[in-house]
């Protein structure tokens, strides 16, 4: 393949990723989008600033101090001292909001799973095949990635 098929390939995966990751989302009545895309980001990255948390989500601090607040009302995040900086935050999950993106990433699971009982066991086992890779391409570096 040359590079110019794997950056179409790459633009395929991204939006058909987006898009089932939308489908999925509309079915998920127990936590907002954006509840699950903060506590998600979580789950990945572990305690993180907000700072950090805006630019990783592409929103302003403001929006993200506000998105935060609201999740540590509900008791799904914490807010802990910065042991590396004394004046900063460190946002975590608790384990309330553990069980809620479990319960969350669950109801989205279902409704994909839904859809799958529908294909042929060669497309799952293509999909089950394509999950393994998507996993790898996560963990790759890149020359001049930033970590």
């Amino acid at each position: 393949m040359i590079a110019t098929d794997l950056s179409e390939l790459g633009v395929e995966v991204l939006v058909a990723a987006a898009r089932l990751t939308r489908l999925a989302s509309r079915d998920v009545s127990s936590l907002p989008h954006a509840a699950m895309r903060l506590m998600g980001r979580l789950d990945e990255l572990g305690p993180t600033r907000i700072s950090d948390l805006a630019k990783a989500d592409r929103c302003s601090q403001p929006t993200m101090s506000n998105l935060v607040q609201r999740q540590e009302e509900n008791g799904w995040v914490r807010r802990e001292p910065d042991p590396a900086d004394s004046r900063a935050s460190l946002i975590s999950l608790t384990d309330a909001g553990r069980a809620e993106l479990d319960q969350a990433r669950h109801e989205a699971g279902a409704a994909i799973a839904a859809r799958l009982s529908q294909l042929p066991a060669s497309d799952v086992a293509t999909l089950q095949a394509a999950v393994t890779v998507m996993r790898s391409i996560l963990t790759q570096r890149v020359e001049g990635e930033r970590p």
